[in-house]
């Protein structure tokens, strides 16, 4: 005859429960957490290549510019990742003393996991510098 106090196996029931919400909270600060690093290396990136743009304005063309945002941002987002980057790199009116660069990027970000309140995104970061010299 079974008991109405045994209790062997609560304590399996009540782990499979938590530790679905532990990884669950886990899992999401890990995306949180990548979501900042492609928002940062963005930054990065477009500050490196803009501050390229200007330090080599004899010589500096989009093509330049852009490849520069890949070589910066590629050991934060990976080389595929900042390969797929779209930067679009404009000079105002030109790459002359006194003209400005501007350099936009824009990333494509989706999180690992499928919770529905961590949406796919698409993260940009912008920067436009004065030639001074």
């Amino acid at each position: 005859m079974m008991r109405l106090c045994d209790r062997r196996g609560t304590t399996a029931i009540e782990f499979a429960v938590s530790i679905t919400l532990v990884l669950m909270l886990v899992f999401s600060m890990i995306d949180i957490g990548l979501l900042y690093l492609a928002q940062q290396t963005l930054n990065y990136g477009v500050s490196a290549a803009s501050r390229w743009a200007v330090v080599n304005s004899t010589s500096a063309n989009a093509t330049n510019v852009a490849s520069q945002f890949v070589a910066a941002a590629t050991p934060g987002l990976g080389a595929a990742r900042a390969a797929q980057s779209n930067v679009v790199v404009s000079f105002a009116p030109s790459s002359t003393p006194g003209g400005s660069v501007t350099v936009q990027a824009t990333l494509a970000w989706s999180p690992l996991t499928n919770f529905d309140f961590l949406a796919a995104a698409t993260l940009s970061s912008s920067q436009t510098l004065v030639i001074q010299h």
